[in-house]
């Protein structure tokens, strides 16, 4: 089969155009289609201050090598996974067909070498003692809110957007149950 190119577009009526090109906008996660944008603006701005033309496998290295020095493992890992994403979209340049030299560099040299001494930071959780603690002791007057969120994180496994979205018009008292509605 072959790929599309600029000269088989003008074969194509533009309605067909536009339409694969909101389809393909949209193929970028939609809460960090921004942060994956700033990545690809970041990396194509590397490539004009470094006067670069391609996107060889020796581009990508010597991009990601230089960014090792500065950022740690994980930002690295992600960095990749948005480039490989936005050069397929924007540039349709596949890097997962790259041999496996990128790969070895990322997991290898980055992630292995790299993450000596590397502690990754882990947000501190309560435990089952400390929460009922909470629940049972902290006077409502001060921390009502704070029980209700921690009752609703635990009991819906709510994300963080989710819990913040809800307002007092979402919670139906019945007298016997609250019923609440999460917003999307």
């Amino acid at each position: 089969m072959e790929m599309d190119s600029d000269a088989s577009f003008s074969c194509t009526p533009d309605e067909i155009v536009n339409a694969a090109g909101i389809a393909t906008s949209n193929l970028l996660p939609e809460k960090s289609k921004d942060q994956y944008l700033k990545e690809y603006d970041l990396f194509m701005k590397w490539r004009t201050e470094k006067h670069v033309g391609n996107f060889s496998e020796r581009v990508l290295l010597c991009y990601l090598e230089e960014k090792s020095k500065q950022w740690k493992p994980p930002t690295l890992w992600s960095t990749y996974s948005k480039l490989k994403a936005t050069l397929l979209i924007n540039n349709n340049v596949d890097i997962r067909k790259y041999s496996s030299q990128v790969g070895l560099l990322i997991k290898k040299l980055f992630i292995i070498n790299r993450s000596v001494g590397h502690k990754p930071n882990k947000s501190r959780t309560f435990s089952r003692d400390e929460m009922y603690k909470f629940l049972h002791n902290a006077p409502d007057e001060q921390y009502l809110m704070h029980k209700l969120a921690l009752i609703f994180g635990i009991a819906d496994a709510l994300r963080r957007e989710e819990l913040y979205k809800i307002t007092v018009e979402d919670i139906n008292d019945t007298g016997h149950v609250l019923m609440i509605t999460i917003p999307d």
